[in-house]
């Protein structure tokens, strides 16, 4: 199996860090998610897309750090969320591994004139490293999610959408848990 990683390095850990800090709000549009800290920067989270190889393709999420005087600008158009639990500071930040795969499938037809008996199809795949078939052709790893956490348990969860290139943002509490739950960060025992 051919592997490859497009994971935070050492720099962009550190802007993850910086959402420990108190918040003022988000902003959010399609394709990225401002976080206004209150110490006057912002982080902003896009998509990135990396081409592997010909035919396979993987996203990572990605942010920076705003420094200059627009962190704080009003983004046109976006969807601002009120993070008030979020602006105590002392946040909890977790970053998640999501996986891209190329695995072979059989190729089925109903057409009686085509014998797929010995035909393959490569299907590129999103999902998990534990989804990750033993005998897949190809895997990228990625950063795919990310979830902040208030000390007083409500959070924010920010994770790449199944459009290419768009963002997903939620603050809803259940939400956040099936989020964790699916990923095997937390069970049902701890809510």
């Amino acid at each position: 199996m051919r592997e490859y990683r497009f994971q935070a390095d050492g720099d962009s850990i550190e802007v993850f860090r910086r959402l420990r800090g108190a918040w003022r709000d988000v902003q959010a549009l399609e394709r990225s998610v401002t976080v206004r800290l209150t110490d006057g920067t912002a982080v902003r989270f896009n998509v990135e897309l990396y081409d592997i190889e010909p035919g396979f393709a993987a996203t990572c999420l990605v942010a920076d750090v705003i420094a200059d005087e627009s962190a704080h600008d009003e983004i046109t158009g976006a969807v601002v969320s009120e993070t008030s639990d979020l602006g105590l500071g002392g946040n909890d930040v977790v970053l998640f591994t999501g996986a891209t795969w190329l695995s072979a499938t059989a190729v089925e037809s109903n057409d009686e004139r085509i014998d797929a008996s010995r035909m393959e199809a490569v299907v590129q795949q999103v999902g998990t490293p534990a989804d990750v078939p033993a005998d897949a052709e190809a895997v990228c790893l990625t950063n795919d999610a990310i979830v902040i956490a208030s000390p007083v348990g409500t959070g924010c969860l920010i994770r790449i959408a199944s459009m290419a290139g768009r963002l997903e943002l939620y603050t809803d509490k259940a939400v956040i848990a099936a989020f964790l739950m699916s990923r095997s960060y937390a069970s049902s025992d701890n809510e």
